[in-house]
C-alpha cells in the first residue's frame, strides 16, 4: 500500500468494489469524515495510540495500527492539504497547547455528490465541547457550539481527501 489507497473493498477505506471509479457510497463518505475527524483531534490532543477496537465508528480497519494521526493523515490526506493545514496549526504546537477533544454525537450526515471538478462531497455536523489545555495544564472550556466538516475526496485514482474544512454550523 503506497498510503494513498482507493475507494476499493479489502483497501484502507473498506467499502465498494476494488477498482471502482464510480462514487463513493454514503457509508464510505460518512467512514471518510469520521476518521478524518478522530485523526485530527488526536493530532491536536498530542495523543500517539492505536486506534482502539472500541472506536467502531473508524472505519479505516488498515490504519488502526498506527500510532501517529499525523502518519495516518498522510495515507489519505492530500500532501498539499496537509502541509497547510501543519502551517496552520504551527502557533497552537509551538504554544504548547492541546486538545482535550469531547465530541457529541454526528448530528447528521449529508452527501452532496460531485462538485464542478469530479470531486465527491460530503459534511458531517458534530456538537463540539471540547477544553484546550495549556502547558501549566489549566483547561480552558471551549464554547459548547456546533460544527461542520466538509470533506472532497479527489476524482483521481485513489481518490484521497483533496480538501476539507471545519466551519461553525
Amino acid at each position: 500500500m503506497n498510503g494513498w489507497g482507493s475507494l476499493g473493498r479489502g483497501d484502507v477505506w473498506g467499502s465498494g468494489p476494488a477498482g471502482d471509479s464510480g462514487p463513493p457510497g454514503p457509508d464510505t463518505m460518512r467512514g471518510v469524515c469520521f476518521c478524518l475527524l478522530y485523526d485530527l483531534c488526536c493530532w491536536l490532543a498530542g495523543t500517539h495510540r492505536v486506534v482502539s477496537a472500541e472506536v467502531d465508528e473508524y472505519t479505516m480497519t488498515e490504519l488502526r495500527s498506527v500510532e501517529d494521526p499525523r502518519e495516518r493523515l498522510r495515507r489519505y490526506v492530500s500532501p498539499n492539504l496537509l502541509r497547510t493545514w501543519e502551517g496552520a496549526l504551527k502557533p497552537f504546537f509551538a504554544s504548547g497547547l492541546r486538545l482535550d477533544p469531547e465530541l457529541g454525537e454526528a448530528g447528521s450526515f449529508e452527501e452532496h455528490g460531485r462538485d464542478a471538478s469530479g470531486r465527491a462531497k460530503a459534511e458531517l455536523r458534530f456538537g463540539n465541547r471540547s477544553s484546550v489545555v495549556d502547558p501549566a495544564q489549566r483547561r480552558h472550556d471551549l464554547p459548547a457550539r456546533d460544527w461542520i466538516l466538509t470533506v472532497w475526496l479527489s476524482p483521481k485514482p485513489g481518490r484521497y481527501v483533496d480538501n476539507a474544512t471545519i466551519r461553525l454550523a
